[in-house]
């Protein structure tokens, strides 16, 4: 392809945006129906429903690769017709995943059986496995080619044209889907690319509609910490701060192997210093943090604090800096995630999936 045929490269990071909605609500939706109540056919239906439009969401999302991807880089990729054809393979395999959860679906929708949900369990276990394999090869291999073969039309067509495959009625669920996976930046990217009059409706009607949708599928959790526990953690915390501060770490130095270092940032709304214990990992001349929250469902306030104020006071041990501050975003996090965090704490990986969320991960360097 000649370079006036071309755009700018495309932005393929997207598209690794959408396949966190796959590696996320699979595996919450098999959480979900193992511990639905076996009979409740209300509970059930709900739960389905989801799980259905989740099914629909990934096959057209594949329709719309085979049709409008495949053949391109099969036509310009080569030598690498393999991989292509690689990917398209395990589009099959993936299908018929697909296929079979769907049945079982339709089965533990209309009779919700401890039996049955095992059983749909195993299924989705089948499909998140297929897929995950196909993602990784996806984001490792193919994207690159992306960028290199096809144009910023080309590439904008492949997602048109799934979503083109939804009901009106069902894109604020797609949206919020979307939203709820990506970082504060990637949400910022994905609304300021919508025309002016989608994305007023979507703050004035379609994030109402989908908190709404959601709370229903997921349960309806509470809307926050019971007050009282809200006060025994910060009481916690401010202990465990005081013994760092006063023993220069050598009390309350460390969490399940991880060392902790000291962190005090202002509050963005009173501008007052917080100070909070956070684990780190040393990393090409600077430190690694991740507002993993022990896995709470949302961002704890200091990595807000952080990103507004982007520095920050730092005790590490009887040692005491001002260090600059940057949350990562897109590649750089998910590659700091895997190969800093993942590496050396594996158990971080839990915090993730108890989460439900893409936990933030920020870099802290002195001098800088």
């Amino acid at each position: 392809m000649t370079e006036t045929a071309r755009d700018t490269a495309p932005d393929t990071h997207d598209m690794v945006v959408v396949h966190r909605i796959f590696r996320r609500e699979f595996r919450l939706l098999a959480d979900l129906i193992l511990r639905a109540p076996a009979g409740d056919t209300r509970r059930a239906a709900d739960i389905a429903g989801h799980l259905e439009f989740t099914l629909d969401v990934l096959h057209h999302h594949h329709g719309a690769e085979d049709a409008y991807l495949w053949p391109r880089l099969l036509e310009r990729a080569q030598p690498r017709a393999d991989l292509v054809q690689r990917m398209q393979r395990q589009h099959e395999t993936v299908d018929t995943s697909l296929e079979a959860v769907r049945q079982l679906t339709l089965k533990w929708r209309g009779d919700p059986t401890l039996a049955l949900g095992y059983e749909l369990d195993v299924a989705l276990t089948g499909l998140r496995d297929a897929l995950g394999e196909h993602l990784d090869d996806e984001e490792r291999h193919i994207l690159p080619l992306v960028r290199t073969h096809l144009t910023v039309t080309e590439w904008e067509e492949v997602g048109q044209k799934a979503f083109e495959k939804f009901p009106r009625s069902a894109l604020p669920v797609a949206v919020g889907q979307l939203l709820e996976v990506a970082t504060a930046s990637e949400r910022e990217q994905f609304l300021g690319r919508l025309p002016l009059p989608a994305r007023a409706m979507w703050h004035l009607v379609g994030r109402g509609q989908y908190a709404r949708y959601i709370r229903r599928v997921r349960g309806a959790p509470p809307r926050g910490t019971h007050p009282a526990l809200r006060m025994a953690a910060r009481a916690a915390n401010a202990v465990a701060v005081w013994l760092y501060r006063t023993t220069n770490g050598r009390v309350a130095g460390s969490a399940k192997g991880v060392p902790l270092l000291l962190l005090t940032v202002p509050g963005r709304r009173t501008g007052r210093p917080r100070s909070v214990l956070v684990g780190y990992f040393r990393h090409d001349g600077g430190y690694v943090v991740t507002a993993s929250a022990g896995g709470a469902k949302r961002d704890p306030r200091w990595i807000s604090n952080l990103r507004a104020a982007r520095q920050a006071r730092v005790q590490l041990g009887g040692e005491r800096h001002v260090m600059s501050a940057r949350i990562t975003e897109g590649v750089t996090r998910d590659h700091l995630w895997t190969t800093v965090v993942l590496a050396r704490a594996p158990f971080f990986g839990r915090y993730q999936e108890k989460s439900g969320r893409v936990i933030p991960v920020a870099v802290l360097r002195p001098g800088d």
